[in-house]
């Protein structure tokens, strides 16, 4: 994003004409170290510098040099304007949604916390897990099953039958048909143990075994549990986030200065108003007491630069003659800060090009505090008289 030339045509009748070595000695102006290769000479003139820096893409540095050399008065409406213009976007944009920038970044931190906590991803695949295990199962049960005889309890008595049915088929030697001995009852009591082991192990064969439980220390540390843990676990993620934050965002360190409050912030950028359309010695003490109270911001330096702009800088402990070094630190702090604010479609570089193009429009005196005002603050109204319009009669010395 580059400066496209606009308002280029036009004379700087409102900025300063002075050579870039004048304007480092009597108004500060400091040369960035970047673009010193981009001057020729410190004799040549601030506005063909600029020029050099418009064409060159260093817009915020360009921004800095106009803030040096346009004329105090126009230089506060500038930044005026730009003020308007940034808290316009600021509250377009918080109309959309109802919501601020910090409101966002939270709500985007919630949704992140949540995505990451959120296990119904994992719910998922635990229970296609399960179906499939227990449909497995069904299918073990069911081949089991269908291997199995139909009676059990028959199939035990047929391997009995068959094995006393061997028995007498045994042909016996004549000389063993003898009376019981205690020989023979010893053989007999191993036959009798050798079948009860036989028929035991025809049962095992067609019953099922029952199954062993499952130790305690497997129940321990089975899947179930396991992911009962995790999900546990990660449910607690969010709400220590949000305790831990809370203790310090937004800051609550003790002994911190309250921030000002929104009065004091409207009283300020009223206050650099007031002195633009009357940039009296009185204006610029009240402009400085306002931005003491605004304590800091853009609203508080905008009206420390109306007061730095004074002629004679009425203090409380007495005048202090103007400084021209003064005013162009109030431009570029103003600025700065606007240009680091929160919200809006804006970024840091588009509000800079939005800041040059307003300064170039105010320092060819094409944008000026009396017309601007009747069209933006009385766009349907009847024309005012002179006498009921402040505007008309403290534009740039104009009568209407």
């Amino acid at each position: 994003m580059s400066w496209n030339g606009e308002q280029w045509s036009k004379p700087l009748i409102f900025a300063d004409k002075s050579s870039i070595e004048d304007l480092i000695r009597a108004k500060g102006y400091e040369l960035p170290e970047h673009v010193e290769a981009l001057l020729p000479t410190p004799k040549i003139s601030g506005e063909l510098f600029l020029s050099i820096l418009c064409q060159t893409g260093y817009t915020e540095e360009a921004v800095k040099l106009l803030a040096c050399m346009i004329n105090p008065r126009v230089g506060l409406w500038w930044v005026i304007r730009c003020y308007d213009a940034v808290k316009e976007d600021i509250r377009n944009d918080f109309a959309r949604d109802g919501k601020t920038p910090a409101q966002r970044r939270a709500a985007k931190v919630d949704a992140m916390v949540k995505e990451l906590t959120d296990t119904s991803d994992i719910d998922k695949l635990v229970e296609e897990h399960k179906a499939f295990m227990a449909d497995a199962e069904a299918k073990i049960k069911a081949e089991a099953e269908a291997a199995k005889p139909v009676n059990p309890a028959e199939a035990i008595m047929n391997e009995i039958t068959q094995i006393l049915e061997d028995i007498r088929k045994l042909d016996i030697p004549a000389e063993m048909k003898l009376p019981p001995t205690p020989e023979t009852e010893v053989a007999f009591k191993q036959f009798e143990a050798d079948l009860t082991s036989a028929i035991k192990q025809s049962m095992a064969a067609v019953l099922p075994a029952e199954e062993a439980p499952m130790p305690p220390e497997m129940e321990r540390i089975s899947g179930d549990n396991i992911f009962a843990k995790l999900k546990e676990k990660t449910d607690r993620v969010k709400p220590a986030i949000d305790k831990e934050m809370g203790k310090y965002f937004p800051l609550k360190l003790k002994g911190l200065p309250k921030p000002p409050s929104q009065t004091s912030l409207r009283a300020a950028v009223d206050a650099a108003r007031r002195w633009l359309l009357v940039p009296s010695d009185e204006n610029g003490r009240l402009a400085c007491n306002a931005a003491i109270k605004a304590k800091s911001g853009p609203e508080s330096m905008l009206a420390y630069a109306a007061f730095w702009s004074s002629a004679v800088m009425v203090t409380e402990t007495g005048e202090v003659p103007g400084n021209r070094a003064l005013p162009p630190i109030g431009f570029t702090g103003v600025l700065s800060q606007l240009a680091q604010e929160e919200g809006g479609d804006l970024d840091y570089d588009a509000r800079y090009l939005l800041f040059l193009r307003l300064g170039l429009e105010c320092a060819t005196g094409t944008s000026t505090w009396d017309i601007n005002a009747r069209e933006t603050e009385h766009p349907k109204a009847p024309a005012p008289t002179p006498i009921d319009n402040p505007w008309v009669r403290q534009g740039f010395g104009r009568e209407q």
